[in-house]
């Protein structure tokens, strides 16, 4: 399953410069699996011209919004409407890069590890260019409006 950025606005809440995942390559909302991909240019949000390029700490909100896109293709494949998330914890998030120069391609494979009512642990990994180069693991809560709770 294929998303481009355009239609992605309908499955996360972010809006503006805010919303940098250029696209959703594959995904499998059933396996809670999904890959994006970012094109790093001169005026995506994170840029730095004092380093000409994107501080690796970016790659955390490129991951973020890749686990809410796959959040939002599970409601929207279920008929439900995408529920807001927040992040609860971190670990082990790790780059083996400081910068990501423009022109360069962020690409990010998340997958569901365990969940519990509203509360999912995620993995994830960066590639930059295809090679890899860092990930971490990731807990969030879905607020979830009455019982429609998702992770089931």
């Amino acid at each position: 399953m294929k998303i481009e950025h355009e239609e992605l606005e309908s499955l996360i809440p972010h809006r503006g410069k805010m919303f940098i995942v250029g696209r959703i390559s594959d995904a499998d909302p059933e396996n809670w699996t999904i890959e994006s991909e970012t094109k790093i240019s001169e005026d995506f949000m994170f840029f730095d011209e004092s380093v000409s390029g994107v501080p690796n700490y970016a790659c955390f909100e490129i991951i973020a919004q890749t686990v809410a896109a796959l959040s939002g293709l599970y409601a929207r494949e279920h008929g439900l409407e995408p529920n807001i998330g927040f992040i609860l914890s971190v670990s082990n998030l790790h780059f083996d890069f400081d910068i990501i120069k423009s022109g360069e391609t962020v690409q990010v494979k998340a997958r569901r590890e365990t969940a519990v009512d509203a509360v999912s642990s995620l993995s994830a990994e960066i590639y930059i260019n295809g090679a890899r180069r860092g990930g971490g693991k990731l807990t969030v809560m879905e607020a979830v409006a009455g019982s429609e709770a998702q992770n089931q």
